[in-house]
Protein backbone atom coordinates (compact mmCIF):
# COMPACT_ATOMS: atom_id res chain seq x y z
CA UNK A 1 0.00 0.00 0.00
CA UNK A 2 1.32 3.46 -0.93
CA UNK A 3 2.52 5.66 1.90
CA UNK A 4 0.01 8.32 2.99
CA UNK A 5 1.50 11.58 4.25
CA UNK A 6 0.71 12.67 7.79
CA UNK A 7 -1.36 15.68 6.83
CA UNK A 8 -3.63 13.47 4.69
CA UNK A 9 -3.73 10.61 7.17
CA UNK A 10 -4.71 12.86 10.06
CA UNK A 11 -7.08 15.18 8.18
CA UNK A 12 -10.06 15.82 10.52
CA UNK A 13 -13.35 14.11 9.59
CA UNK A 14 -15.59 15.78 12.19
CA UNK A 15 -15.83 19.25 13.70
CA UNK A 16 -14.45 18.16 17.07
CA UNK A 17 -11.19 17.05 15.40
CA UNK A 18 -10.57 20.48 13.87
CA UNK A 19 -8.02 22.30 16.03
CA UNK A 20 -7.89 26.01 16.73
CA UNK A 21 -11.07 27.03 14.89
CA UNK A 22 -13.80 26.56 17.49
CA UNK A 23 -15.39 29.92 16.63
CA UNK A 24 -16.07 28.57 13.14
CA UNK A 25 -16.99 24.94 13.85
CA UNK A 26 -19.40 25.99 16.59
CA UNK A 27 -21.20 28.47 14.32
CA UNK A 28 -21.47 25.97 11.47
CA UNK A 29 -22.68 23.25 13.87
CA UNK A 30 -25.41 25.53 15.19
CA UNK A 31 -26.52 26.33 11.64
CA UNK A 32 -26.70 22.65 10.76
CA UNK A 33 -28.77 21.81 13.85
CA UNK A 34 -31.17 24.71 13.33
CA UNK A 35 -31.40 24.33 9.55
CA UNK A 36 -30.45 27.99 8.95
CA UNK A 37 -27.97 27.22 6.22
CA UNK A 38 -26.57 29.95 3.99
CA UNK A 39 -26.27 29.56 0.23
CA UNK A 40 -22.63 30.83 0.08
CA UNK A 41 -19.70 30.77 2.48
CA UNK A 42 -16.25 32.34 2.30
CA UNK A 43 -13.41 30.69 4.21
CA UNK A 44 -10.29 32.83 4.43
CA UNK A 45 -7.00 32.47 6.31
CA UNK A 46 -3.38 31.39 6.01
CA UNK A 47 -2.45 28.11 4.38
CA UNK A 48 -2.82 24.93 6.40
CA UNK A 49 -5.32 26.28 8.91
CA UNK A 50 -8.21 23.96 7.97
CA UNK A 51 -10.25 25.79 5.32
CA UNK A 52 -10.64 22.88 2.89
CA UNK A 53 -11.01 20.33 5.70
CA UNK A 54 -13.87 22.26 7.30
CA UNK A 55 -15.47 22.76 3.87
CA UNK A 56 -15.47 18.99 3.25
CA UNK A 57 -16.84 18.23 6.72
CA UNK A 58 -19.62 20.77 6.23
CA UNK A 59 -20.43 19.42 2.76
CA UNK A 60 -20.95 15.93 4.18
CA UNK A 61 -22.70 17.16 7.33
CA UNK A 62 -25.33 19.14 5.43
CA UNK A 63 -26.35 15.92 3.65
CA UNK A 64 -25.84 13.42 6.51
CA UNK A 65 -28.86 11.31 7.44
CA UNK A 66 -27.85 10.92 11.11
CA UNK A 67 -25.64 13.90 12.12
CA UNK A 68 -23.85 13.89 15.46
CA UNK A 69 -24.75 16.16 18.37
CA UNK A 70 -22.34 18.91 17.26
CA UNK A 71 -23.61 18.80 13.67
CA UNK A 72 -20.73 16.66 12.34
CA UNK A 73 -21.40 13.92 9.77
CA UNK A 74 -21.82 10.45 11.29
CA UNK A 75 -19.59 8.79 8.70
CA UNK A 76 -21.71 5.61 8.87
CA UNK A 77 -24.81 6.33 6.80
CA UNK A 78 -25.01 5.57 3.08
CA UNK A 79 -24.82 9.25 2.15
CA UNK A 80 -21.65 9.84 4.23
CA UNK A 81 -19.97 6.80 2.71
CA UNK A 82 -20.88 7.87 -0.81
CA UNK A 83 -19.76 11.46 -0.29
CA UNK A 84 -16.42 10.27 1.13
CA UNK A 85 -15.59 9.01 -2.34
CA UNK A 86 -13.47 11.63 -4.20
CA UNK A 87 -15.44 10.90 -7.39
CA UNK A 88 -18.77 11.90 -5.83
CA UNK A 89 -20.92 14.07 -8.10
CA UNK A 90 -22.53 15.94 -5.20
CA UNK A 91 -19.35 17.47 -3.71
CA UNK A 92 -17.39 19.18 -6.46
CA UNK A 93 -13.96 20.65 -5.73
CA UNK A 94 -12.75 23.26 -8.20
CA UNK A 95 -9.20 24.58 -8.27
CA UNK A 96 -9.57 28.22 -9.29
CA UNK A 97 -5.83 28.52 -9.85
CA UNK A 98 -6.03 26.26 -12.92
CA UNK A 99 -9.69 26.90 -13.82
CA UNK A 100 -9.77 30.66 -13.59
CA UNK A 101 -11.24 31.61 -16.94
CA UNK A 102 -14.72 32.87 -17.72
CA UNK A 103 -15.52 29.72 -19.74
CA UNK A 104 -15.03 27.44 -16.73
CA UNK A 105 -17.34 29.59 -14.61
CA UNK A 106 -19.97 29.65 -17.38
CA UNK A 107 -19.89 25.85 -17.43
CA UNK A 108 -20.33 25.83 -13.65
CA UNK A 109 -23.25 28.24 -13.97
CA UNK A 110 -24.89 25.95 -16.52
CA UNK A 111 -24.41 22.84 -14.37
CA UNK A 112 -25.81 24.18 -11.07
CA UNK A 113 -29.37 23.73 -12.38
CA UNK A 114 -29.01 19.93 -12.26
CA UNK A 115 -30.24 18.22 -9.10
CA UNK A 116 -27.86 16.28 -6.78
CA UNK A 117 -27.35 12.61 -7.61
CA UNK A 118 -28.16 11.14 -4.19
CA UNK A 119 -27.95 14.00 -1.67
CA UNK A 120 -30.11 16.89 -0.62
CA UNK A 121 -27.50 19.52 -1.54
CA UNK A 122 -24.88 19.80 -4.23
CA UNK A 123 -21.85 21.57 -2.73
CA UNK A 124 -19.27 23.45 -4.81
CA UNK A 125 -15.93 24.02 -3.05
CA UNK A 126 -13.89 26.61 -5.00
CA UNK A 127 -10.33 26.63 -3.71
CA UNK A 128 -8.01 29.66 -4.17
CA UNK A 129 -10.98 31.63 -5.48
CA UNK A 130 -8.92 34.84 -5.58
CA UNK A 131 -7.22 33.46 -8.71
CA UNK A 132 -10.36 33.89 -10.82
CA UNK A 133 -10.20 36.52 -13.53
CA UNK A 134 -12.35 39.64 -13.42
CA UNK A 135 -14.60 38.25 -16.15
CA UNK A 136 -14.97 34.98 -14.24
CA UNK A 137 -15.98 36.82 -11.07
CA UNK A 138 -18.57 38.79 -13.04
CA UNK A 139 -19.95 35.55 -14.50
CA UNK A 140 -20.25 34.10 -10.99
CA UNK A 141 -22.05 37.05 -9.43
CA UNK A 142 -25.67 36.33 -10.30
CA UNK A 143 -25.43 32.60 -9.61
CA UNK A 144 -23.69 33.22 -6.29
CA UNK A 145 -26.38 35.67 -5.20
CA UNK A 146 -29.39 33.54 -6.15
CA UNK A 147 -28.32 29.91 -6.64
CA UNK A 148 -30.86 27.08 -6.90
CA UNK A 149 -32.13 25.83 -3.54
CA UNK A 150 -30.16 22.59 -3.87
CA UNK A 151 -26.75 24.33 -4.32
CA UNK A 152 -24.28 25.61 -1.69
CA UNK A 153 -21.06 27.45 -2.58
CA UNK A 154 -17.98 27.37 -0.32
CA UNK A 155 -15.21 29.71 -1.49
CA UNK A 156 -11.74 29.30 0.05
CA UNK A 157 -8.86 31.76 -0.26
CA UNK A 158 -5.59 32.83 1.33
CA UNK A 159 -5.77 36.35 -0.15
CA UNK A 160 -9.19 37.74 0.63
CA UNK A 161 -8.09 41.27 -0.30
CA UNK A 162 -8.06 40.24 -3.97
CA UNK A 163 -11.74 39.25 -4.02
CA UNK A 164 -14.17 41.89 -5.34
CA UNK A 165 -16.47 43.50 -2.80
CA UNK A 166 -19.47 42.35 -4.85
CA UNK A 167 -18.48 38.73 -4.17
CA UNK A 168 -17.69 39.34 -0.49
CA UNK A 169 -21.10 40.89 0.13
CA UNK A 170 -22.85 37.75 -1.13
CA UNK A 171 -21.05 35.33 1.22
CA UNK A 172 -21.02 34.52 4.91
CA UNK A 173 -17.37 35.07 5.85
CA UNK A 174 -15.31 33.01 8.29
CA UNK A 175 -11.69 33.93 9.14
CA UNK A 176 -9.42 31.01 10.05
CA UNK A 177 -6.66 31.93 12.49
CA UNK A 178 -3.10 30.64 12.75
CA UNK A 179 -2.58 27.84 15.24
CA UNK A 180 -0.62 28.29 18.46
CA UNK A 181 2.50 26.37 19.41
CA UNK A 182 0.54 24.41 22.04
CA UNK A 183 -2.12 23.39 19.51
CA UNK A 184 0.48 22.26 16.98
CA UNK A 185 2.40 20.31 19.63
CA UNK A 186 -0.78 18.47 20.63
CA UNK A 187 -1.43 17.69 16.96
CA UNK A 188 2.10 16.29 16.57
CA UNK A 189 1.77 14.23 19.75
CA UNK A 190 -1.45 12.69 18.44
CA UNK A 191 0.15 11.94 15.06
CA UNK A 192 3.35 10.44 16.47
CA UNK A 193 1.45 8.31 18.96
CA UNK A 194 -0.92 7.26 16.18
CA UNK A 195 1.96 5.80 14.16
CA UNK A 196 3.84 4.50 17.19
CA UNK A 197 6.95 6.70 17.04
CA UNK A 198 8.78 7.91 20.16
CA UNK A 199 9.79 11.54 20.44
CA UNK A 200 11.34 14.23 22.63
CA UNK A 201 8.98 17.02 23.63
CA UNK A 202 11.53 19.67 22.63
CA UNK A 203 11.65 18.12 19.15
CA UNK A 204 7.90 18.62 18.76
CA UNK A 205 8.21 22.24 19.94
CA UNK A 206 10.91 22.87 17.33
CA UNK A 207 8.67 21.40 14.63
CA UNK A 208 5.70 23.46 15.79
CA UNK A 209 7.75 26.65 15.72
CA UNK A 210 9.01 25.86 12.23
CA UNK A 211 5.41 25.27 11.08
CA UNK A 212 4.58 28.95 11.71
CA UNK A 213 0.95 28.36 12.64
CA UNK A 214 0.11 25.98 9.77
CA UNK A 215 -1.03 22.46 10.62
CA UNK A 216 -0.24 21.15 7.12
CA UNK A 217 3.25 22.67 7.08
CA UNK A 218 3.96 21.30 10.54
CA UNK A 219 2.89 17.77 9.61
CA UNK A 220 4.85 17.94 6.34
CA UNK A 221 8.00 18.88 8.27
CA UNK A 222 7.27 16.09 10.73
CA UNK A 223 7.07 13.67 7.78
CA UNK A 224 10.55 14.71 6.69
CA UNK A 225 11.98 14.36 10.19
CA UNK A 226 10.44 10.90 10.59
CA UNK A 227 12.34 9.80 7.50
CA UNK A 228 15.56 11.42 8.74
CA UNK A 229 15.47 10.07 12.29
CA UNK A 230 16.04 6.45 13.16
CA UNK A 231 13.99 5.42 16.14
CA UNK A 232 13.22 8.22 18.57
CA UNK A 233 12.77 11.70 17.10
CA UNK A 234 15.19 13.93 19.02
CA UNK A 235 15.63 17.69 19.18
CA UNK A 236 19.14 17.63 17.70
CA UNK A 237 18.03 15.48 14.78
CA UNK A 238 15.08 17.78 14.06
CA UNK A 239 17.42 20.79 13.96
CA UNK A 240 19.70 18.96 11.53
CA UNK A 241 16.84 17.67 9.36
CA UNK A 242 15.25 21.12 9.03
CA UNK A 243 18.61 22.70 8.21
CA UNK A 244 18.12 25.52 10.68
CA UNK A 245 20.62 26.99 13.11
CA UNK A 246 20.46 25.93 16.72
CA UNK A 247 18.83 28.55 18.97
CA UNK A 248 22.09 28.81 20.92
CA UNK A 249 24.02 29.97 17.85
CA UNK A 250 21.31 32.43 16.84
CA UNK A 251 21.15 33.82 20.38
CA UNK A 252 24.93 34.32 20.45
CA UNK A 253 24.85 36.14 17.12
CA UNK A 254 21.90 38.28 18.20
CA UNK A 255 23.61 39.16 21.49
CA UNK A 256 26.69 40.35 19.58
CA UNK A 257 24.44 42.47 17.34
CA UNK A 258 22.68 44.12 20.28
CA UNK A 259 25.99 44.81 22.03
CA UNK A 260 27.42 46.39 18.87
CA UNK A 261 30.23 43.82 18.59
CA UNK A 262 30.65 43.70 14.81
CA UNK A 263 33.79 41.56 14.93
CA UNK A 264 32.22 38.74 16.99
CA UNK A 265 28.95 38.93 15.02
CA UNK A 266 30.69 38.42 11.67
CA UNK A 267 32.82 35.58 13.07
CA UNK A 268 29.63 33.89 14.34
CA UNK A 269 28.00 34.42 10.94
CA UNK A 270 30.99 32.87 9.16
CA UNK A 271 30.70 29.77 11.36
CA UNK A 272 27.09 29.40 10.22
CA UNK A 273 28.14 29.72 6.58
CA UNK A 274 30.62 26.88 7.06
CA UNK A 275 27.81 24.71 8.42
CA UNK A 276 25.88 25.33 5.19
CA UNK A 277 23.04 27.28 6.80
CA UNK A 278 20.59 29.17 4.57
CA UNK A 279 21.18 32.92 4.31
CA UNK A 280 17.44 33.59 4.24
CA UNK A 281 16.94 31.23 7.17
CA UNK A 282 19.61 32.98 9.24
CA UNK A 283 17.98 36.36 8.70
CA UNK A 284 14.54 35.00 9.56
CA UNK A 285 15.80 33.29 12.72
CA UNK A 286 17.59 36.45 13.90
CA UNK A 287 14.32 38.36 13.51
CA UNK A 288 12.52 35.66 15.49
CA UNK A 289 15.14 35.76 18.24
CA UNK A 290 14.85 39.55 18.46
CA UNK A 291 11.11 39.10 18.91
CA UNK A 292 11.72 36.64 21.75
CA UNK A 293 14.15 39.06 23.40
CA UNK A 294 11.59 41.86 23.12
CA UNK A 295 8.95 39.72 24.84
CA UNK A 296 11.38 38.61 27.54
CA UNK A 297 12.28 42.24 28.28
CA UNK A 298 8.79 43.73 28.29
CA UNK A 299 6.35 40.95 29.30
CA UNK A 300 6.00 39.19 32.62
CA UNK A 301 5.74 35.43 32.21
CA UNK A 302 6.69 35.65 28.54
CA UNK A 303 7.79 32.02 28.38
CA UNK A 304 4.24 30.84 28.95
CA UNK A 305 3.56 31.61 25.28
CA UNK A 306 7.10 31.58 23.83
CA UNK A 307 7.33 27.88 24.76
CA UNK A 308 11.14 27.86 25.11
CA UNK A 309 13.19 25.54 27.27
CA UNK A 310 13.90 26.94 30.74
CA UNK A 311 17.63 27.24 30.04
CA UNK A 312 17.13 29.01 26.70
CA UNK A 313 14.59 31.46 28.12
CA UNK A 314 16.93 32.32 31.00
CA UNK A 315 19.73 33.08 28.53
CA UNK A 316 17.40 35.22 26.45
CA UNK A 317 16.25 37.07 29.57
CA UNK A 318 19.85 37.91 30.49
CA UNK A 319 20.50 39.32 27.01
CA UNK A 320 17.30 41.37 27.30
CA UNK A 321 18.41 42.80 30.64
CA UNK A 322 21.68 44.05 29.14
CA UNK A 323 20.13 46.04 26.30
CA UNK A 324 17.41 48.63 25.87
CA UNK A 325 14.28 48.77 23.74
CA UNK A 326 15.78 51.33 21.35
CA UNK A 327 18.52 48.90 20.27
CA UNK A 328 16.10 45.99 20.02
CA UNK A 329 13.68 48.05 17.93
CA UNK A 330 16.46 49.24 15.61
CA UNK A 331 17.67 45.68 15.01
CA UNK A 332 14.11 44.39 14.47
CA UNK A 333 13.47 47.05 11.84
CA UNK A 334 16.65 46.08 9.98
CA UNK A 335 15.85 42.36 9.85
CA UNK A 336 12.11 42.75 9.18
CA UNK A 337 12.91 44.35 5.83
CA UNK A 338 15.79 41.98 5.05
CA UNK A 339 13.73 38.96 3.94
CA UNK A 340 11.89 40.96 1.28
CA UNK A 341 15.14 42.43 -0.01
CA UNK A 342 16.81 39.00 -0.17
CA UNK A 343 14.23 37.78 -2.70
CA UNK A 344 15.50 40.15 -5.37
CA UNK A 345 19.18 40.42 -4.45
CA UNK A 346 21.94 38.81 -6.52
CA UNK A 347 24.29 39.16 -3.52
CA UNK A 348 22.29 37.77 -0.56
CA UNK A 349 25.41 37.02 1.50
CA UNK A 350 26.64 40.61 1.24
CA UNK A 351 23.15 41.92 2.00
CA UNK A 352 22.95 39.85 5.20
CA UNK A 353 26.38 41.06 6.31
CA UNK A 354 25.39 44.68 5.60
CA UNK A 355 22.24 44.21 7.69
CA UNK A 356 24.22 42.80 10.62
CA UNK A 357 26.68 45.70 10.56
CA UNK A 358 23.82 48.19 10.25
CA UNK A 359 22.04 46.61 13.21
CA UNK A 360 25.27 46.63 15.25
CA UNK A 361 26.03 50.29 14.63
CA UNK A 362 23.09 52.61 14.93
CA UNK A 363 25.39 55.39 13.72
CA UNK A 364 25.47 53.72 10.28
CA UNK A 365 21.74 54.29 9.78
CA UNK A 366 21.37 57.55 7.85
CA UNK A 367 17.62 57.39 7.45
CA UNK A 368 15.42 59.93 9.19
CA UNK A 369 14.45 57.34 11.81
CA UNK A 370 18.12 56.50 12.43
CA UNK A 371 19.06 60.15 12.93
CA UNK A 372 16.13 60.70 15.29
CA UNK A 373 17.16 57.65 17.32
CA UNK A 374 20.69 58.96 17.69
CA UNK A 375 19.39 62.35 18.82
CA UNK A 376 17.13 60.63 21.34
CA UNK A 377 20.05 58.54 22.60
CA UNK A 378 22.15 61.68 23.08
CA UNK A 379 19.33 63.38 24.99
CA UNK A 380 18.95 60.35 27.25
CA UNK A 381 22.67 60.29 27.97
CA UNK A 382 22.59 64.00 28.76
CA UNK A 383 19.68 63.44 31.14
CA UNK A 384 21.64 60.70 32.92
CA UNK A 385 24.35 63.22 33.70
CA UNK A 386 26.40 64.98 31.09
CA UNK A 387 26.93 61.99 28.85
CA UNK A 388 27.58 59.54 31.65
CA UNK A 389 28.10 55.97 30.37
CA UNK A 390 24.87 54.24 29.37
CA UNK A 391 23.81 50.75 30.44
CA UNK A 392 26.19 48.15 29.09
CA UNK A 393 28.77 50.73 28.00
CA UNK A 394 32.33 50.44 29.25
CA UNK A 395 33.20 53.00 31.94
CA UNK A 396 36.37 54.95 31.07
CA UNK A 397 39.23 54.30 33.44
CA UNK A 398 41.19 57.18 35.02
CA UNK A 399 44.14 56.31 32.79
CA UNK A 400 42.18 57.06 29.64
CA UNK A 401 42.45 60.54 28.10
CA UNK A 402 39.68 62.94 29.03
CA UNK A 403 37.88 65.01 26.38
CA UNK A 404 39.16 68.48 25.60
CA UNK A 405 38.39 71.29 27.99
CA UNK A 406 35.86 72.85 25.62
CA UNK A 407 33.97 69.55 25.28
CA UNK A 408 33.88 69.04 29.03
CA UNK A 409 32.51 72.54 29.55
CA UNK A 410 29.84 72.13 26.85
CA UNK A 411 28.68 68.80 28.26
CA UNK A 412 28.50 70.04 31.83
CA UNK A 413 26.81 73.31 30.91
CA UNK A 414 24.16 71.42 28.95
CA UNK A 415 23.12 69.50 32.05
CA UNK A 416 23.41 72.41 34.47
CA UNK A 417 21.12 74.68 32.48
CA UNK A 418 18.56 71.86 32.19
CA UNK A 419 18.55 71.28 35.94
CA UNK A 420 19.03 74.84 37.22
CA UNK A 421 17.11 77.49 35.31
CA UNK A 422 18.42 80.26 37.59
CA UNK A 423 21.91 80.05 36.10
CA UNK A 424 20.75 79.65 32.49
CA UNK A 425 21.02 83.37 31.67
CA UNK A 426 24.49 83.67 33.19
CA UNK A 427 25.92 80.69 31.35
CA UNK A 428 24.23 81.53 28.05
CA UNK A 429 25.70 85.04 28.13
CA UNK A 430 29.36 84.00 28.21
CA UNK A 431 31.12 81.28 26.22
CA UNK A 432 34.63 80.70 27.59
CA UNK A 433 37.62 79.06 26.02
CA UNK A 434 38.59 76.06 28.16
CA UNK A 435 41.80 74.10 28.68
CA UNK A 436 42.46 70.97 30.70
CA UNK A 437 45.86 70.80 32.38
CA UNK A 438 46.60 67.93 34.74
CA UNK A 439 43.49 67.74 36.93
CA UNK A 440 42.54 71.40 36.59
CA UNK A 441 40.00 72.86 34.15
CA UNK A 442 40.85 76.45 33.11
CA UNK A 443 37.96 78.55 31.80
CA UNK A 444 39.02 81.83 30.11
CA UNK A 445 36.33 84.54 29.85
CA UNK A 446 36.47 87.82 27.86
CA UNK A 447 37.10 90.13 30.82
CA UNK A 448 37.22 90.52 34.59
CA UNK A 449 33.50 91.39 34.85
CA UNK A 450 32.50 88.15 33.15
CA UNK A 451 34.74 86.22 35.54
CA UNK A 452 33.12 87.87 38.58
CA UNK A 453 29.66 86.92 37.33
CA UNK A 454 30.59 83.29 36.62
CA UNK A 455 32.43 82.97 39.95
CA UNK A 456 29.06 83.32 41.70
CA UNK A 457 28.07 79.89 40.36
CA UNK A 458 31.55 78.33 40.36
CA UNK A 459 30.66 75.87 43.14
CA UNK A 460 27.65 74.59 41.17
CA UNK A 461 29.80 74.17 38.07
CA UNK A 462 32.61 72.36 39.87
CA UNK A 463 30.17 69.97 41.53
CA UNK A 464 28.62 69.14 38.14
CA UNK A 465 32.07 68.64 36.60
CA UNK A 466 33.13 66.25 39.37
CA UNK A 467 29.97 64.19 38.97
CA UNK A 468 30.86 63.43 35.36
CA UNK A 469 34.65 63.64 35.59
CA UNK A 470 35.85 62.82 39.11
CA UNK A 471 39.46 63.12 37.92
CA UNK A 472 39.05 66.91 37.67
CA UNK A 473 39.68 68.40 41.11
CA UNK A 474 39.68 72.14 40.46
CA UNK A 475 38.01 74.77 38.25
CA UNK A 476 39.83 78.06 37.60
CA UNK A 477 37.89 80.97 36.13
CA UNK A 478 40.27 83.51 34.56
CA UNK A 479 40.03 86.47 32.16
CA UNK A 480 41.43 86.01 28.67
CA UNK A 481 43.96 88.77 29.38
CA UNK A 482 45.71 86.49 31.93
CA UNK A 483 46.81 84.28 29.07
CA UNK A 484 50.30 85.44 28.18
CA UNK A 485 51.84 85.59 24.74
CA UNK A 486 53.89 82.55 25.72
CA UNK A 487 50.71 80.57 26.39
CA UNK A 488 49.36 81.53 22.98
CA UNK A 489 52.58 80.56 21.20
CA UNK A 490 52.71 77.22 23.03
CA UNK A 491 49.12 76.55 21.99
CA UNK A 492 49.94 77.26 18.33
CA UNK A 493 52.86 74.82 18.48
CA UNK A 494 50.64 72.15 20.05
CA UNK A 495 48.06 72.58 17.30
CA UNK A 496 50.80 72.34 14.68
CA UNK A 497 52.79 69.31 15.84
CA UNK A 498 50.44 67.63 18.25
CA UNK A 499 49.80 68.13 21.94
CA UNK A 500 51.57 64.93 23.01
CA UNK A 501 54.83 66.10 21.39
CA UNK A 502 55.12 69.33 23.39
CA UNK A 503 56.50 69.34 26.95
CA UNK A 504 56.36 72.63 28.84
CA UNK A 505 58.88 73.06 31.62
CA UNK A 506 59.02 75.76 34.27
CA UNK A 507 56.31 77.56 36.20
CA UNK A 508 52.63 77.74 35.34
CA UNK A 509 52.08 80.83 33.23
CA UNK A 510 48.46 80.97 34.28
CA UNK A 511 49.44 81.85 37.76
Amino acid sequence: MAYVSLYRKFRPQTFDKVIGQEHITRTLGNQLRSGNISHAYLFTGSRGTGKTSVAKIFARAVNCLHPLADGSPCGECDICKELSNPSSLDILEIDAASNNGVDEIRNLRDNVKYMPAISKYKVYIVDEVHMLSTAAFNALLKTLEEPPEHVIFILATTEVQKIPATILSRCMRFDFRLLTIDELVRLLMSAFEGIGRKYEHDALVALAQAGQGSARDTLSLADMCLSYCEGEVTYEQVIQALGICSPELILNLTAHILSGDVDSALHELNDMYEQGKSITGIGREIAGMLSNISYAKNCNGANSFLQLTADMFERIRKVAENTDNAKILHAMEVFCYLEGELRYSSLPKVLLEMSIIKACEISSDFTQDGILKRIKALEERADRGSFAPSQGEAVPSPAQNLPSGDKIWAQVIHRVIRENSSVRVLLDSYVPRCELQENVLFAYFPDENACKVICTVADILLEAIKESYPEITELKILPETRRTQTDIEIEKIKNLVGENRVIVTGGNSNG
